[in-house]
């Protein structure tokens, strides 16, 4: 190996690892640095040895099969490293190794503007070529994976996608090794000037095919974050006009009452007056049948977590689950009424859900909300349930709505406990489903308060 074959090859594999890092930093499974240095290592050998390979066997289908082993292999020391999938991963590794080649590719392509031929082998030339190159289009390559890429990893939620769009950025790798690859090899991709713009619009065409399909994605999963915040919405206006229905009924039962209870006291202090003890004591247990009853139940202070409660209970009651709500809550509470609703919303409608999936009769939802501090807010719910229940690898849950769709409700349960710096814990045995929330209350991770 020459000192040029180590330049350049470190130029296609360095910018790479250091893309991973800053981009993914934030979703390594481990914090030390010694197993940190240990996959970049492991990364740069298996790079080297791709490459070693590519000089030994010249054929165009050779080099297609050692570039999908090169890119699995990548793969695999990324997933190990990585919390996402191992298709996320697959997609990341290929669009990363897809810069790379473009990068390289550019540099040859101006160096042969630049000389009017091709170099035979490696040199220092191509190597600056490639270092200016990097340096120049790295800050938008980085600007591309933390505006758009890590965007779709993060607001994706399916899993299912991510099987199938894999397969642009390989085929894209795939085309580049058995077609652009050998004729550079061979010095014939430059017949004549008409091909002088076939690099740059390469380039183009491949960015701006990712581009495309990570904004579709992005846009697809806030779509149907939406939508789930839009039923919420619904729940929480059709709770709160039973709840306006119930208190006007209360009112004119309350007019009614006011005016009827004159009569009752006039009545008594006839009886009273007459010395009828006994007929006082008849009237008096008549009239208490016509006093009106407690029309919904109070569960705290705050009007619009109160009024999410009775209305899950209404649900509950409707498929006869037996409930048990212990809220001890202020009126105030330590994060908004919006984020509060949000989470006891979905909580709740996922745990009636599954009981009323159940063929079993014996169905429960237990919630328990209270303060732990002056700032810490507690949060429990548990459910039965029957069936499996389904989480992936990075610990998400499929929601039994449709296939390999995860739980949106729960994904936005735990990004608002995940701003507020709060804990999570999720446990389902004996077919008992329970989570459990700690959210440190006015205290975002953003630095901001609520």
């Amino acid at each position: 190996m020459t000192c040029a074959f180590i330049i350049n090859n470190l130029l296609f594999v360095v910018p790479c690892i250091l893309l991973l890092l800053f981009a993914f930093k934030d979703q390594l499974k481990t914090s030390l640095v010694s197993l940190i240095f240990a996959g970049a290592a492991l990364f740069l050998a298996a790079s080297f040895l791709g490459s070693y390979f590519y000089l030994i066997f010249p054929s165009p289908t050779q080099h297609l099969f050692l570039s999908i082993v090169s890119i699995f292999t990548d793969v695999l020391i990324f997933s190990i490293e990585c919390r996402y999938s191992f298709w996320q991963s697959l997609f990341i590794i290929s669009v990363i190794k897809s810069y790379s080649e473009n990068v390289r590719f550019l540099s040859t392509h101006i160096y042969f503007l630049v000389t009017g031929g091709l170099p035979k082998e490696a040199i220092l030339q191509i190597s600056g070529i490639t270092t200016l190159l990097t340096i120049l289009t790295f800050p938008f390559v980085w600007m591309f994976f933390k505006k758009l890429l890590r965007p779709a990893l993060d607001y994706t939620v399916s899993l299912a996608i991510w099987k199938l769009i894999w397969i642009i950025p390989v085929c894209n790798n795939a085309v580049y090794t058995i077609t652009i690859t050998p004729d550079i090899s061979r010095y014939t991709l430059y017949p004549g000037n008409e091909f002088i713009f076939i690099p740059p619009l390469w380039v183009l065409l491949t960015f701006s095919t990712y581009g495309i399909l990570l904004r579709m994605t992005i846009d697809v999963s806030k779509n149907a974050a939406l939508q789930e915040i839009l039923h919420l919405s619904e729940t929480q206006i059709t709770a709160q006009k039973k709840q306006m229905e119930l208190l006007q009924g209360r009112i004119q039962e309350t007019s009614h009452f006011r005016h009827d209870i004159r009569h009752l006291f006039l009545a008594i202090d006839g009886c009273l007056k007459k010395g009828d003890m006994e007929g006082l004591e008849k009237y008096i247990r008549q009239s208490i049948t016509f006093i009106p009853a407690q029309i919904s139940e109070i569960y705290c202070e705050n009007v619009a977590v109160n009024a999410i409660l009775c209305y899950y209970k209404e649900q509950a009651e409707r498929g006869q689950i037996k409930t048990c709500f212990r809220i001890l809550l202020p009126k105030s509470p330590p994060i908004s009424d919006t984020e509060l609703c949000i989470i006891i919303g979905n909580l709740l409608e996922n745990a009636i859900e599954a009981c009323q999936r159940m063929k079993s009769q014996d169905k429960f939802v237990n919630v328990d909300i209270s303060m732990a501090s002056d700032l810490l807010l507690a949060i429990q719910v548990s459910n039965s349930y029957e069936g499996t229940i389904h989480q992936t690898k990075d610990g998400s849950f499929l929601s039994s709505k449709g296939s390999g769709r995860k739980g949106i409700g729960i994904s936005s349960v735990m990004s608002i406990t995940e701003k507020y710096n709060g804990i999570s814990n999720i446990e389902y045995k004996d077919q008992m489903f329970k989570i459990s929330l700690l959210i440190n209350g006015r205290r975002p991770a953003d630095g901001s308060f609520s």
